[in-house]
């Protein structure tokens, strides 16, 4: 089972509804955001690909720490250690996923779905921890070597490469181009995942 696959399994009415409480915001405005902001974060994790040292911190968190449930990640910060080894800097939750394209994700999902750039911030320290949960469910059920776990991250990120035909998602996916940062080209993607339950 893909990621996407597993996060729009534990991402429903109810969790959404306490997000959109907690993050001040509509449930359909923050219904888009994630269905905007699942894609983005799991893009940018797959571009750990090609970077074996990233790879094998992942691989040594994943594999000395037993997955907890995806639901009880929401809101945990409990890969904070995991996301400053991926390149975060001090203090910065996200930094390690999204480097210095935070600020133009905060914006661009910002704009897409009617939320301001705090309240996107907001959901993306809670998404965080649940990209890198569902990434560690699948590495340990399936039993995933650091080359397994690699081969994964590479067709998760040709898949995704496939459905997104442009903007903010291919940038991430291009590690040497700068990006696109149009979110409109990515409401498709963003609709389709929730519409794989």
């Amino acid at each position: 089972m893909a990621l996407l696959d597993l996060l729009s399994e534990s991402i429903g009415p109810e969790q959404i509804k306490m997000i959109s409480q907690r993050i001040g915001a509509t449930p359909e405005q923050t219904e888009n955001a994630i269905g905007l902001a699942i894609p983005t974060l799991v893009g940018a994790l797959t571009n750990k690909a090609t970077d074996e040292k990233a790879c094998e911190q992942m691989h040594q968190h994943f594999s000395a720490n037993e997955p907890k449930p995806l639901d009880s990640l929401l809101g945990c910060n409990s890969a904070y250690g995991l996301l400053q080894a991926l390149g975060g800097n001090a203090g910065n939750l996200l930094g390690g996923l999204l480097g210095g394209r935070q600020q133009k994700v905060e914006n661009g999902i910002g704009q897409a779905s009617g939320l301001s750039a705090t309240q996107v911030g907001g959901l993306l320290s809670m998404l965080a921890p649940l990209i890198l949960g569902a990434a560690s469910q699948h590495t340990r059920s399936k039993g995933l070597d650091l080359g397994g776990l690699m081969g994964m991250l590479k067709g998760e990120k040709s898949k995704m490469q496939q459905q997104a035909g442009g903007g903010l998602l291919a940038g991430l996916l291009d590690q040497d181009g700068d990006g696109d940062f149009d979110f409109k080209d990515m409401l498709s993607l963003g609709l389709r995942f929730f519409r794989r339950k």
